[in-house]
This record gives C-alpha cells, structure tokens and sequence, in this order.
C-alpha cells in the first residue's frame, strides 16, 4: 500500500471500487484508472469509462462525512455562481457518495474531467492575460457570501500559529527563530478590520486547470472556506505571480494581477497593509508543513520540491520588496 493508497486504507482493487462508480452513476463499462500523485490529503484518480473520463476524489480516512459533505458543497457552490469550475455530479440529489468494501467505508465525489493538464504539469504559470483573468474570477469568488463549517487546515495561513506551536521543536534553530518572528507579525494583524467572503485557499498551479482551447477551470476547495479575502490575494500573488527566477518580472505580475482584482473589487488600505504579511505566512506555512511530512515520512520528490521552492520563497519574501 504507497502513501496515496493509505489515506482511505485502499484494501481493494481500485477497479473494483470504480466499478461500483460506474454502476451508481452511470457512469456506462468500467475502462481504466489513473491515479493523481499531487496534493497532501484525499486519494484523486481519473476514472475512464464507456461514456468518458471522470475526476473521482475519495476524501481521507481522517475527514468525517460531514467534512466529506462540506468539501463537495465548497466545490458546488461555486459552480453554481458562474465560477470556472467542474460541474460535480450528483447520486439521488447527493453529491457525496458512499460504499464499503471489505469493510472498508469509502466516501467519494465525482467531478467532470477537464480535458486539459494542470499548469504545475505543463510546468508553466499564468501568462498576464491569464493572471488578469484570474484575478477577475477570485475577486467574483470572494464575493460569494457562503459560509460554510470552518474547517481547521494545518497548510492555512489562519492556522499557522496553532500548528508552529505544535511543530517547533522539529525545526532547527534558524527555522524557529525565522518562524516565531513572523507568526509574531500575523499575531499584530486585526481580523476584524479585513473584508471576509468565500476564498479557495489553495490556489496555485496544481489547481488550475488548462483546457486544450486554453480555457482555465480551477478545483480543489477542500480548503475553501469564509475568511479574509486578503488570504486568496496573497495566496495567488507567492503561487502564481512570483517568478524566482526574475524579480523585476514577478512586480510586473503582481501589479497585473492587483490591478485586475481590484477592477472588480477595490482592496481597502488596511488589506494592503496586511497583504505583505499574508504573503510570507502562507510560504511559512508551506516551508513548516513539508518539514513535517519529511519528518513523519514523507521522502517523495513532490514534497522535496516544495519544501526548497518555500524555503527560497520566504528568503525572497523577507528580502525584496515586490508591492510598490
């Protein structure tokens, strides 16, 4: 059993547990499966069948079902208000699905597959008409007022003093040091000043879809939730505007990328003066949260990757200043 197949405790053919997809949905004759090997938590494979090709998401033993419930009500609502996103299919009006095999309880959700490949697989990020085009969706999203149970996420930028807290002493000393400092400065930021709307939370290049007419769809709200919408912004800006590789690049981005969201939806002085601490809390994050997984276990390539790419991020986001 690798370490995807662990987080539902898979102990049985995947084919056999598409198959009974196949026959609840149907979906028509069972084809193939291909699992997704990106992401931290759920178990997601491309399911092909007689009538097409399917994005099954088969949520971690750790969720409940009404953590199950909520995460596929994140992504329907948002489809729902014109987002670009998958349409989720439904089983007599639910758009959870539920089965045990060999004793085993498997909670699903089905999504349409994208024909298209995720930015993170095309190693490419958002050229500046996308960003622009991005931007304009976020700040629609941000203003859905959908609130929906708060999930605590250990990879969110509001749950990042919790989890320092809980995982400091696996960090070296410079790491600790550079950690507290800056979960000190989020510590200063009022909440209660910041405009809070419905945000994804995880937006970055494995979460954007490039169709093959070049048409973007974004997935994966289990990390969606009501919160400040300063946290999407910032999110978007380390993700997908930051080019490490060309810093006088990465403020041309940025600056596209603000000047879109805010076309739709003006950022307020006090949200400007937090955006800069958001940015280097989410990268924190990231950098405290890879550390973790190595240290429970974790020796993929993925996890390597992105615990380098935090840790040359926060340098960068400490050091330079990329908001005018």
């Amino acid at each position: 059993m690798n370490i995807y197949e662990r987080r539902i405790n898979l102990n049985v053919p995947l084919e056999k547990l598409s198959k009974m997809v196949c026959e609840h949905y149907n979906f028509g004759e069972f084809i193939d499966n291909k699992l997704i090997e990106v992401g931290y938590e759920d178990f997601n494979y491309v399911l092909t069948t007689s009538t097409g090709k399917y994005l099954v998401k088969v949520f971690a033993l750790f969720r409940t079902l009404n953590e199950c419930k909520d995460v596929a009500d994140k992504a329907t609502i948002p489809y729902e208000n014109g987002f670009s996103c998958p349409k989720i299919f439904k089983v007599e009006g639910n758009n959870v699905f539920q089965t045990i095999l060999n004793n085993n309880n498997y909670r699903l959700m089905v999504m349409e597959y994208i024909n298209g490949s995720d930015m993170l697989s095309l190693n490419i990020i958002p050229n500046l008409e996308e960003l622009k085009e991005i931007a304009t969706q976020l700040a629609n999203l941000n203003k859905i007022q959908f609130i929906p149970p708060k999930v605590y996420d250990p990879w969110s930028i509001i749950d990042f003093p919790v989890e320092y807290e809980k995982h400091k002493k696996i960090l070296n000393k410079t790491e600790n040091k550079e950690l507290y400092q800056l979960k000190t400065e989020l510590d200063l930021c009022d909440f209660s000043k910041l405009k809070y709307g419905f945000v994804h939370g995880d937006l970055w290049t494995a979460n954007i879809i490039k169709d093959k007419i070049g048409k973007l769809y974004y997935i994966d709200f289990c990390a969606s939730n009501y919160l400040p919408r300063v946290i999407d912004v910032a999110i978007s800006i380390v993700d997908l505007c930051l080019d490490v590789n060309d810093l006088e690049i990465s403020k041309i981005r940025i600056k596209t990328f603000l000047k879109a969201y805010e076309a739709v939806s003006k950022l307020t002085k006090y949200e400007k003066e937090c955006l800069k601490t958001f940015m280097k809390i989410h990268e924190a994050s990231s950098l405290l949260n890879t550390i973790r997984e190595k240290h429970e276990g974790n020796n993929t390539v993925s996890n390597q990757e992105t615990l380098e790419n935090s840790r040359l991020k926060l340098f960068i986001l400490n050091s330079v200043n990329l908001i005018n």
